[in-house]
């Protein structure tokens, strides 16, 4: 499928307020409190599903590559990652897809790995899905001795600096420059992204995964005679 024009609007945030949808420069941040009557009742959890994704998915991951960044050749991290070609997991809510991640392990070096793309649909955002694709990408790389999981997004991205942290990322390198050289490379030099905010620069961000101890044989621990 042909890539977007250049300059299309790209509603990724949804308003928690009326629920229309929201371009980048679209958003502003409110200040609530975590009470569940304010503004009223939140939407509530349904039966979520995460699973591998299958080449079905891929045309919705495909999608959903365009419709947020407007590429499915993601430059992050100072590579570009093909989403035709890298592996994703899929969350179904309520037997509908609404959220994609897609990763790369062993990526930057053999004891990691690297978020390509979290994109979770507008529709959906709010209601777990984000931190649910996270522990399933935590929970696939424990075995395979992953000790350390990236993050990149960019300056402007103050949500989505807000919910990485959250999840217990931390920055840790800052590429001055690198998001708009992205962006000049796929035909949007200047855009703004996040409340009118100039996109410029890749924030990578690193959380450390707990080891996992080996399971004690069977009977307990063995005591020294």
């Amino acid at each position: 499928m042909p890539e977007e024009k250049p300059g299309t609007v790209r509603p990724v945030y949804h308003c928690t307020v009326c629920g229309r949808p929201l371009p980048w420069d679209g958003g502003r941040l409110r200040l609530v409190c975590d009470s569940v009557d304010c503004h009223g009742e939140r939407p509530r959890p349904a039966p979520i599903q995460v699973r591998e994704g299958d080449e079905h998915d891929r045309v919705a991951l495909l999608a959903a590559g365009r419709s947020f960044f407007g590429s499915t050749q993601l430059r992050v991290f100072g590579e570009v990652f093909p989403l035709a070609k890298s592996p994703f997991l899929v969350l179904e809510f309520s037997g509908r897809r609404a959220g994609f991640l897609s990763y790369a392990l062993h990526f930057p070096a053999e004891n990691d790995a690297a978020v390509v793309l979290l994109a979770v649909l507008p529709g959906y955002q709010g209601r777990g899905v984000g931190r649910a694709l996270q522990g399933a990408l935590e929970a696939l790389c424990r075995p395979r001795g992953i000790q350390r999981l990236h993050i990149a997004t960019t300056n402007d991205n103050i949500p989505g600096l807000y919910f990485y942290q959250r999840l217990g990322y931390r920055m840790a390198t800052l590429r001055p420059g690198a998001a708009a050289a992205a962006l000049a490379e796929h035909g949007e030099p200047g855009l703004r992204g996040f409340g009118g905010i100039p996109v410029a620069d890749e924030i990578e961000l690193v959380k450390e995964l707990p080891r996992t101890m080996p399971e004690a044989p069977a009977g307990g621990p063995r005591r020294s005679p």
